[in-house]
């Protein structure tokens, strides 16, 4: 029995598989492949599914360079998808195993429906062909879902950054620059890095960092937010800290003499009013 007829069954029946696993799907509040999924979803799922199916089909021809070409479509196509939705890897896994569980049996279905001898060996080469073409898939497909989600969450920690170093124009050449919570090192950094350059963007000629919603404050960032300051000197942008709490008032004793040095103000109104005697 040659290999183009089970895979000729297969192509005939490509779309009863798919039916067939989406109609396997139970009841699971929440999930992705949940049988109470939205029509969007159930469409989407439909469509990949069939994508999938013709995948394996194609792992049976002798053309692997045209297996791996489309290989390397599909594995794109699913990882993105369930990056987006948020999926679990280990999830789409195991309704990947479904696939191939499903389409084993429609090929023991087509092996007892025939009316040719089928030899064992014939048949280990074909469980072979569907093993080798499934592993292939779950590897590719981990690599872009790897691929894709690190670049999803490279965006969202960007993003979280910019939402973290937020800087406010109160009027024409001054800016407040609030720090919330806790400033480890790693933010420290971030603030002596980014500022600057936001302050140049922005045209800003005085700064007002203001801590008052700090809570805690390492001794290596007091070293960092002077630097920030000096940084800002030469460039000529005027710096000034606000709203230091007392907790943090009280650690800041131990701090250098150059942290000491920074101008301290009480009120974002006092650097207003300073501002405008100068004028």
């Amino acid at each position: 029995m040659s290999t183009l007829a089970i895979s000729n069954y297969l192509k005939d029946h490509a779309h009863q598989i798919t039916e067939e696993w989406l109609t396997e799907r139970v009841k699971e509040p929440g999930s992705f492949y949940s049988n109470q999924a939205s029509p969007d979803v159930e469409k989407l799922l439909r469509k990949q599914h069939q994508h999938t199916i013709q995948l394996l089909i194609s792992s049976f021809d002798q053309n692997d360079f045209d297996f791996r070409e489309k290989l390397d479509e599909w594995a794109q196509t699913v990882a993105k998808s369930r990056v987006e939705h948020r999926i679990a890897i280990h999830e789409v896994i195991k309704f990947l195993g479904k696939t191939r569980t499903l389409f084993w049996e429609y090929m023991k279905q087509y092996i007892d429906q025939t009316n040719e001898d089928v030899c064992k060996h014939q048949v280990s080469e074909w469980s072979e062909m569907l093993n080798s073409g499934f592993e292939l898939m779950i590897v590719k497909f981990s690599e872009y879902y790897h691929e894709f989600n690190e670049k999803r969450l490279t965006e969202h920690q960007a993003l979280i950054k910019l939402l973290e170093i937020p800087l406010i124009k109160i009027c024409d050449k001054i800016s407040v620059l609030p720090v919330i919570g806790v400033i480890n090192s790693e933010r420290g950094l971030s603030l002596l890095n980014d500022i600057p350059m936001k302050c140049s963007e922005n045209m800003v000629e005085s700064l007002i960092i203001d801590l008052s919603g700090v809570i805690e404050i390492e001794e290596v960032v007091a070293f960092q937010l002077t630097q920030l300051v000096q940084v800002l000197n030469l460039m000529g942008i005027e710096s000034f800290i606000s709203g230091i709490r007392p907790e943090v008032a009280r650690k800041a004793i131990s701090f250098g003499e150059e942290f000491h040095a920074i101008s301290k103000i009480s009120s974002v109104q006092e650097v207003i009013g300073k501002k405008n005697n100068q004028m």
